[in-house]
């Protein structure tokens, strides 16, 4: 073989080697979620241990629910994830990523969700900002999401305590939040107490059609996540 067809030949193989490459990767399109949900669940003080129970079997019976898995099946790619708040001084729980693909993969997300067992507790820190916090979460470059929702639930304000070097603000998260094009919608569990509500609106949620959802006790809390994830998905 003379040096010239040689050279031609080295040159056909690495072009086909290329194509074959671009050929196996699958496009960014492809590897992006429609909607990414983080649900951010308040594990601090003021919620006994049967109220958090309650917080928790509410999200595993929507995820369960066939109106949510109907809505699921037409939302695409849903990825799925959660975090456990409560005061800055614990490390944020989190429980990563899960892909539910029209309706595949919410059971999977459900039995995670059943296993975990909360290890926080203190303050209602909600700006509280650890490695696991849902803006970090959603902030991964291989997410890609075409929206993005922090889903909270809680049945307090911020607490105005002592400074401490590893809390970010309420005022500045929501800001990043606003920042990144992300929904903050709220889920607020009253109780006996006036103007919660209107302190999430005013000071929580955040971005594109966000909105409160209030309810007085636990008991109500299933039906109130089944239709905020019917909402949210919509």
């Amino acid at each position: 073989m003379t040096r010239g067809a040689a050279k031609m030949r080295k040159t056909l193989l690495c072009v086909a080697l290329v194509l074959m490459t671009i050929a196996a990767a699958p496009s960014q399109a492809e590897a992006c979620a429609d909607v990414a949900i983080v649900f951010a669940i308040d594990g601090s003080d003021s919620i006994t241990d049967a109220e958090y129970a309650f917080e928790t079997r509410a999200i595993v019976s929507a995820l369960r629910d066939e109106s949510v898995l109907a809505v699921l099946k037409s939302a695409g790619m849903v990825a799925v994830s959660a975090v456990i708040w409560g005061d800055s001084v614990f490390p944020v729980q989190r429980i990563g990523w899960f892909f539910i693909d029209e309706g595949r993969g919410a059971e999977t997300f459900a039995r995670e969700i059943e296993r975990n067992q909360r290890a926080v507790a203190g303050n209602t820190d909600i700006g509280n900002e650890e490695p696991a916090d849902p803006l970090d979460l959603l902030d991964d470059p291989g997410l890609c999401p075409l929206r993005s929702v922090i889903d909270i639930s809680g049945d307090g304000r911020e607490a105005l305590g002592a400074v401490r070097p590893n809390l970010v603000s309420l005022y500045h998260a929501r800001q990043r939040a606003e920042q990144m094009h992300v929904t903050i919608n709220a889920l607020v569990i009253s109780g006996d107490e006036d103007g919660l509500a209107a302190y999430y609106a005013k000071k929580v949620i955040t971005g594109d059609n966000a909105f409160v959802m209030v309810i007085t006790k636990f008991t109500d809390i299933w039906a109130a996540i089944r239709k905020k994830l019917i909402q949210e998905l919509s």
